[in-house]
């Protein structure tokens, strides 16, 4: 019994021994990559957006849910309902809640 023990601690320490060896392996580059580092986003914008353009989309939500309550005595068309819930209310939600933090497509 203790020979196996000693024989099967030995196997492990090899293998604990080894295996940091192969994490050093270098992999072939990656074809898709140009050799720097771009970030797509900048992550300027990505501050800038966070710190700036979420807040003020929350205020844009904020009057435009009021501007949408302004102007419900005066929607009487189905088709003017929509666009009302998409302008004032749909689009500044998703401005602020929807798109990728730092995207600059909006």
């Amino acid at each position: 019994m203790k020979k196996t023990m000693m024989f099967l601690a030995a196997i492990f320490l090899a293998i604990a021994v080894a295996l940091p060896a192969l994490a050093q392996e270098t992999l072939p580059p990656d074809p898709n990559m140009s050799g720097r580092f771009s970030a797509n986003p900048p992550g300027e914008f990505i501050i800038v957006d966070a710190v700036i353009l979420r807040p003020l989309g929350l205020a844009s939500m904020a009057v435009g849910a009021i501007g949408a309550g302004l102007a419900a005595p005066w929607i009487t068309s189905p088709l003017s309902c929509q666009r009302v819930n998409r302008e004032l209310l749909q689009k500044p939600a998703w401005y602020t809640f929807g798109r990728p933090l730092g995207d600059s497509d909006f």
